[in-house]
Parts: structure tokens; C-alpha cells; sequence
């Protein structure tokens, strides 16, 4: 008996071929010469360097300097430029912090990207990394987190009157792996009401608006991971977590210049989101460019005891790698 599962010894067009003759007997009544099922051929030697190793959130591809112009105000950096900037000691988590929470002080009342500020918690955070060994390129970083992902003690609502008064006991897997590579969660973010549409309130009034026009409401900022990608965009966060079903991270990052990612099912988990559909939800990151996209993936993704569909994909490939130039 061959070793070979059945689903991979089948030449995948002759699979398809027979189902279409099938489906073209059913719809006519009549007798169809059906298609031999044609053995696969040999798996094909892949054409082309070897894949690079994955060197990690601390490889040296995780770091940029900074562009001139951005140093002056910490805000304007990426993940990888504020990274390199505190790996060089000549900025500060809290500084960091500071940067966005007077930026958010000031704006936010107009984009309304957040639903709430974890103000206190988050110099505290920052202050505790100060004088502690580096994690890695999110050490220190601000992040606005979706509203539908589980923070330990904070109110986790998914935008629903359902969720008003909850407070998870712990942090959603993602958010977990987030701040223990040094990551600081500095607020939760407006989303569609069970992330079903735009950010609005629970009855349906627009809320948070696109980070481009943020005087005109009309102008559709992309859902339902609207906080977030607005929080990105207008500077208030350095990169930040949405959900997808249906384009809920591609969308909101096409409508506002910015890079979303949905990743394969299974590859970051589940695991203490509230969900619209357990079928079809990915929890990825919204970034400014693709390599902080490759960050927050990097750190976000990997197995999880807590949700099957996290077990048995292949290892997470150099993401980081992928989206440095000239990496090959």
C-alpha cells in the first residue's frame, strides 16, 4: 500500500476535469464519458536560492535607520525606524509614548479612532522596559488594538451593547505575543458594531472617520477595522491589530494608505477574540509599509495549544526577510 496520501497521488486538473464532466451529466440527465484519473507526477525541485532562515523580530533586517526627516518627530517613524532609534539609545520607549498619547490629546477628538486610551498603563509600560534587555524590534512600541481582541482587566466591548460591561481575565493570544516581544498596547479601537460594518456607535451613527478627509464623515475610511487603520494612518499608533471576515483589514488599509494583511487560517490564533464567524475570521496587523507588516506578523503568528487550527502549518517563513529590499 502506498505511503502517499490519496489527496496528494491525484493530478489535481484530472480531478477537476471529472468533476466538471460530472457536474455536466447531472445538469443534462445523460451519460458522460468520464475522465481517467491521472496519477500526479513527481514533486518538482524548486527553482531558485534556498529560503532564507528566519532571523526573528532581532534579526538585522528588522531595523532601518530612520529617514532624516522623520527624526524630529517620533510619530513619523516606522516600527523599524523607531526600533533602530532605541536600539541606539537615542530614544526612549516613553518618549515614544509620550509622542503619540499628546498626539492623540490633540487629534483624536476629530479622527475618534479610539474608544478608549490606556493613558497611565501605558507610560507605566514604557517606563517598567526602561533599563531592561531589548526583545526585539517591538520593544517599546505603541499599538492600538482592536476593540474585539481581549485585553486583560480592560473593557473588551466588539463595539456591542452585548459586551458593554466586559472585562476579559486575559490577554487574546495575538495580543499576549504582542507585548511579550516588548510591545505597549496604548488603547482600544472603534470597529463596526461584532465587526460587521464601518465604525459606528452600536446603533448605527458614523463614528470614527478616514485619517485623509477627517473633516468630511461621507468619505468611507474602510471596515470594521476602521479604528485602527485611522489610528495608523493619522499618526496616533505606530501600527496596530484588526480582524478580517469579508475585507475587514483590507479594506479599511486600501481606503487609507496603508498595508493590511490577512494571513492563511490558522497562522496567528484566534484564541480570546470575539468572533463573526469562527469560520472565516483572520486576526492580522495594519501598517504603515510592509516590512512593520512583516513585524507584527512575525510576532503575532505562530502555534497556539489553545486553538487547533493554529497546529500543524509549515513554520512561519522570514517575513521580514520578504519585505527588505534586495533581500532575494
Amino acid at each position: 500500500m502506498s505511503s502517499v496520501p490519496v489527496d496528494r497521488s491525484i493530478d489535481r486538473r484530472a480531478f477537476l476535469a471529472r468533476t466538471a464532466a460530472l457536474a455536466a451529466a447531472s445538469a443534462v440527465g445523460g451519460a458522460v464519458a468520464l475522465p481517467a484519473v491521472a496519477q500526479a507526477g513527481p514533486t518538482r525541485t524548486p527553482v531558485g536560492p534556498a529560503p532564507r532562515p528566519n532571523a526573528g523580530l532581532d534579526g538585522p533586517d528588522a531595523y532601518v535607520r530612520p529617514r532624516p526627516d522623520a527624526v524630529a518627530d517620533p510619530t513619523e517613524l516606522t516600527i523599524a525606524e523607531a526600533a533602530w532609534l532605541i536600539r541606539a539609545g537615542r530614544l526612549t520607549p516613553e518618549q515614544l509614548v509620550e509622542a503619540y498619547l499628546a498626539r492623540i490629546s490633540t487629534y483624536d477628538a476629530t479622527y475618534r479612532a479610539f474608544n478608549l486610551v490606556l493613558a497611565d498603563a501605558a507610560v507605566t509600560a514604557a517606563r517598567d522596559l526602561a533599563g531592561r534587555p531589548r526583545r526585539g524590534a517591538l520593544h517599546g512600541i505603541p499599538l492600538a488594538i482592536k476593540d474585539n481582541y481581549y485585553t486583560a482587566g480592560v473593557p473588551t466591548t466588539a463595539n456591542s451593547y452585548l459586551f458593554r460591561d466586559f472585562r476579559p481575565p486575559f490577554d487574546a493570544t495575538a495580543v499576549g505575543k504582542l507585548t511579550a516581544g516588548g510591545a505597549i498596547v496604548l488603547g482600544k479601537t472603534q470597529m463596526g458594531p461584532l465587526a460587521t460594518t464601518r465604525a459606528t456607535t452600536p446603533d448605527g451613527a458614523v463614528t470614527t472617520v478616514n485619517a485623509w478627509t477627517p473633516t468630511d464623515p461621507r468619505t468611507d475610511p474602510g471596515g470594521s477595522s476602521t479604528g485602527t487603520a485611522t489610528a495608523v494612518a493619522a499618526r496616533l499608533a505606530t501600527s496596530g491589530t484588526g480582524t478580517q471576515t469579508g475585507g475587514s483589514i483590507t479594506a479599511p488599509s486600501n481606503a487609507q494608505n496603508l498595508t493590511g494583511l490577512k494571513p492563511t487560517m490558522g497562522r496567528v490564533s484566534l484564541y480570546g477574540i470575539i468572533p463573526l464567524s469562527y469560520t472565516r475570521d483572520h486576526p492580522g496587523p495594519l501598517a504603515r509599509d510592509a516590512k512593520d507588516a512583516a513585524i507584527m506578523l512575525t510576532a503575532m503568528a505562530g502555534e497556539d495549544p489553545a486553538d487547533p487550527r493554529t497546529q500543524g502549518l509549515p513554520a512561519v517563513p522570514d517575513l521580514i526577510g520578504a519585505a527588505t529590499g534586495g533581500a532575494g
